[in-house]
């Protein structure tokens, strides 16, 4: 069965009067929240600049109890992160779980157990989460949604309304250390029917518009405020990397302009993103963000997804080509981010530990390997988003997110299918972008980047 009658929570979730919305920015005025105008962000009428951290297990994390539940890891990782000048943490307010039960490679457990359901464990712990960023002087860029398996994500909508299976594409078997599963097209080809399909359109997107009404309208129970009036908060994220629909530029932007307008009319002072990769070339990045609701651009960069470097060469040419092309792609997206008139931040890079020939897995990927290419690559990247953003270059970039903190968070020590909750989400090998509390040469460069940012803060 394809098609279910909702249209009464249709009517609900769609409708937010303007009435309603003048209304509650009356109530709850607030300086302290981070705008965009121009190429810039700015906050408490300073320009601000992002140096950030992708802390994708937050809410689990968060939690009051349970097998994630890790309250004082939090703590201990976010004051290390304070320490560092990290300001901004990107979290995902997003994850579903599946009707056939226990699936490979996913968090559990999920905030949203079927449509309209959730477990309100998993949502007191982002309330939890949330309310302590202001101690550590910190926001959120918050994920709405994903389109990867690894939280359930909108595949998942497409289970929900078809009643079959997700067609998982190749992940890491934690069990026998390799990498297995099915055809990646054939994973594109389902998930892409969330947005794409014209039968599930109207059920899928009703689905994630309550999501989205509940995570934004939800009040904190720890801080007493609503999501749309904390501050803590930077951007509302709509996926986490949306794929494009091959040809289809007109339905991409509909679904963008649809969701990004419904944000906006539920709050009309955080900002919007998309949270695109932006690896398809400018015409792609513009219809990505072109929408009047978008207010901050988004760009990640994979050197070794996207097969720009090699990690089986311990050599300095794979990695050095892999900075070049970097150096090209974060000059392309200021450039467009510019032709826009908005700011742009690079919410995700990465790099795996040192591999050069080994075998992936627990002993490739412990704390103990090396990260000489990673630190080399980390401290390019730091160059060119400064020189093409901030004080001291004349681009759009306002920062950069690396992927991920795993802080004082290790891998496990023998095979296992228990989420380790590290830095790399539970499809991939736990420990193979992580970085860890222990990683001196990396944070180094994590603080250096950070005292850049402070420093074109203070000269304006």
């Amino acid at each position: 069965m394809y098609l279910f009658n909702f249209l009464p929570l249709l009517s609900f979730v769609a409708m937010v009067s303007s009435q309603e919305l003048s209304q509650h920015i009356m109530v709850r005025p607030h300086m302290d929240f981070i705008s965009a105008h121009g190429t810039r962000l700015f906050r408490h009428g300073r320009p601000h600049y992002i140096s950030g951290a992708n802390y994708w297990q937050a809410m689990n994390l968060g939690m009051a109890s349970g097998p994630s539940s890790a309250r004082a890891r939090v703590h201990d990782d976010l004051s290390h992160l304070s320490s560092l000048g990290v300001n901004m943490v990107r979290i995902l307010a997003a994850s579903e779980g599946s009707q056939y039960g226990w699936q490979p490679d996913r968090m559990y457990p999920a905030l949203m157990t079927a449509p309209g359901t959730y477990d309100m464990d998993v949502f007191d712990g982002l309330d939890w989460f949330l309310a302590q960023l202001p101690r550590y002087n910190m926001t959120a860029v918050v994920s709405l949604s994903n389109y990867w398996t690894w939280s359930g994500g909108v595949a998942q909508y497409v289970s929900w309304a078809t009643d079959t299976r997700i067609p998982y594409p190749v992940q890491w078997d934690h069990l026998r250390q390799v990498f297995a599963g099915g055809e990646y097209q054939a994973y594109l080809d389902y998930t892409n029917r969330f947005y794409a399909d014209p039968q599930l359109y109207n059920t899928t997107q009703m689905w994630l518009r309550d999501h989205i009404h509940r995570v934004v309208t939800r009040t904190n129970a720890y801080t007493g405020l609503e999501y749309r009036d904390d501050p803590s908060i930077l951007a509302w994220e709509l996926m986490n990397e949306p794929q494009i629909i091959p040809g289809d530029y007109d339905a991409m932007f509909r679904w963008i302009d649809e969701t990004a307008s419904f944000i906006r009319a539920l709050d009309a002072r955080h900002l919007v993103t998309t949270g695109a990769e932006s690896k398809n070339g400018q015409q792609w990045f513009s219809v990505m963000h072109r929408s009047e609701y978008i207010s901050l651009a988004s760009a990640h960069f994979w050197p070794l997804n996207w097969g720009l470097y090699n990690s089986t060469d311990s050599t300095l040419g794979s990695v050095d080509f892999a900075i070049q092309e970097m150096r090209k792609f974060v000059e392309g997206v200021s450039q467009w981010s510019q032709e826009l008139d908005m700011p742009c931040v690079l919410f995700e890079y990465g790099m795996m530990r040192d591999q050069w020939g080994s075998s992936a897995g627990l002993g490739a990927y412990a704390p103990s390997a090396s990260v000489t290419h990673r630190n080399r690559f980390y401290a390019a990247v730091a160059d060119a988003v400064a020189e093409n953003g901030g004080c001291h270059g004349e681009g759009a970039l306002a920062g950069s997110a690396f992927w991920a903190y795993a802080g004082s968070a290790r891998p496990p020590v023998l095979p296992t299918e228990e989420v380790s909750w590290t830095g790399d989400p539970p499809h991939e090998p736990p420990g193979w972008n992580s970085v860890y509390d222990n990683d001196t040469l990396t944070l180094s460069v994590i603080r250096d980047f950070s005292e850049r940012l402070n420093g074109c803060q203070l000269v304006y």
